[in-house]
């Protein structure tokens, strides 16, 4: 057992904390309006631009390149320069990156948008490491689950306005014309609220409360940091936390390139309901990454069975995909409206646990290098699953492969089984 008490000093917990959770809230929503932009209106995009449909999924495959070629640099600048300038430098690159989507709006510029994509995807490597950190350097112990929840719920609201966004402000026409003026609009509105949250940032956001909330913080606080290589191999010899990995490496990567792939599957079902196409994805990624993400919060948060609940997803997850192809062979189309927001319940759920279970298995190492390196690993698989289920369904079919896609999660959290659950951070919180 870990020994914390010559750690123990004075914690509080500040009303604050909810004003730093609602700016972080604010500003990486507006980044994750970007990641399905384009995506989800590929046809459209594919139209104005004159581009092959995989330029398109670049668009969002640029965010997970992003995350795996720098997000553990950028993990150690979280830990040296705290939370309000790593706030600051990611504001601010999407900010630069809608402004110069601005300059984007002509048939022949599709060169200008991957560059404004680029510096959004860049800064969001710096809002995926920052929920669990956030939570635990801001939020009490029996509340921290929840907090990273919320945090997460900012991210996932994004993705949801951006796909509503798009399918809405930009129509399918024939007049290029009429596209371009959509497309400008869509980017005014971006580029205006952006600029508005970096206000907020600049203004409002603090680096880190006067006294930690937590004995677990207090712990980080006085432990000297570590470097990356000595992270690294922690994290490779802790055979909980690459299991956990795997886990939540396979599920949260299918779910990402599903997302990335929506648009394609949709429509192969239900010709010509691009508007559908963003309505179902939206509501997906509320019922998921937002609703279920709280729930699961608070269940981590009241009964701390961070292993069950992991095994609860990442099953369901496996059979809501089921009752979800179903409906699309059946050309239910109805019935899509509640089934696939089913399956984003539970999978869009898995990064919550994913963040928290990560947290717990590897403290004291801190919140953002755990998450890091579990985000690479899901980027990683996104990469790789958008790649090999995007050759599938040209190779054999969608519902062959489908069906792939619900054997992977099934196996996926078979492998839960084996993860024990050495809940550290929770050890050190009782230890007061």
């Amino acid at each position: 057992m870990m020994d914390f008490s010559s750690n123990i000093t004075t914690v509080n917990v500040y009303k604050y904390r909810w004003i730093i959770l609602l700016i972080f809230c604010f500003y990486s929503s507006i980044n994750f309006v970007q990641y399905l932009q384009y995506s989800i209106i590929s046809n459209i995009t594919i139209k104005y631009y004159d581009v092959e449909y995989i330029f398109v999924d670049l668009t969002g495959v640029l965010f997970m390149f992003a995350f795996i070629l720098i997000s553990l640099p950028a993990n150690q600048l979280i830990e040296k320069y705290n939370l309000r300038n790593t706030a600051l430098l990611s504001s601010g690159l999407t900010t630069l990156g809608n402004l110069i989507k601005l300059l984007s709006v002509s048939p022949d510029r599709f060169y200008v948008v991957l560059i404004g994509q680029a510096l959004c995807a860049i800064a969001q490597v710096f809002m995926t490491c920052i929920p669990s950190k956030l939570a635990s350097t801001w939020f009490g112990p029996d509340e921290v689950s929840t907090a990273c929840a919320i945090a997460i719920f900012g991210t996932n609201i994004g993705v949801a306005i951006g796909c509503f966004m798009s399918s809405s402000l930009v129509r399918n026409s024939d007049n290029l014309d009429e596209i371009g003026d959509d497309f400008m609009t869509l980017h005014i509105i971006n580029s205006s609220i952006t600029v508005a949250s970096f206000i907020a940032v600049l203004l409002f956001f603090r680096a880190r409360p006067p006294l930690p909330p937590s004995q677990s913080q207090v712990a980080i606080i006085h432990a000297e940091k570590p470097s990356t290589l000595s992270i690294i191999k922690k994290m490779i010899k802790n055979r909980d936390y690459i299991l956990l990995v795997i886990v939540i490496g396979s599920s949260s990567g299918l779910n990402l390139s599903v997302g990335i792939l929506f648009n394609g599957l949709y429509l192969n079902y239900f010709p010509g309901f691009e508007v559908e196409v963003g309505i179902i994805a939206a509501i997906t990624v509320i019922t998921g990454g937002c609703i279920g993400s709280v729930i699961f919060g608070y269940v981590l948060d009241k009964w701390h069975h961070f292993k069950l609940t992991t095994f609860f997803i990442v099953f369901f997850s496996a059979v809501t995909f089921s009752f979800e192809i179903v409906s699309m062979e059946e050309k239910a189309q109805l019935a899509t409206y509640f089934t696939v927001p089913l399956f984003g319940f539970f999978i869009g759920s898995s990064l919550l646990v994913g963040y928290e279970f990560a947290t717990e298995l590897m403290y004291p190492i801190p919140e953002a290098a755990s998450c890091a390196v579990l985000n690479i690993f899901i980027y990683i698989f996104s990469l790789a699953f958008t790649l090999i289920v995007g050759a599938l369904y040209d190779s054999i079919g969608y519902t062959t492969t489908n069906i792939i896609i619900v054997v992977v999660l099934a196996l996926s959290s078979l492998i839960v089984y084996f993860i024990r659950p050495n809940l550290r951070r929770r050890e050190a919180n009782m230890n007061k």
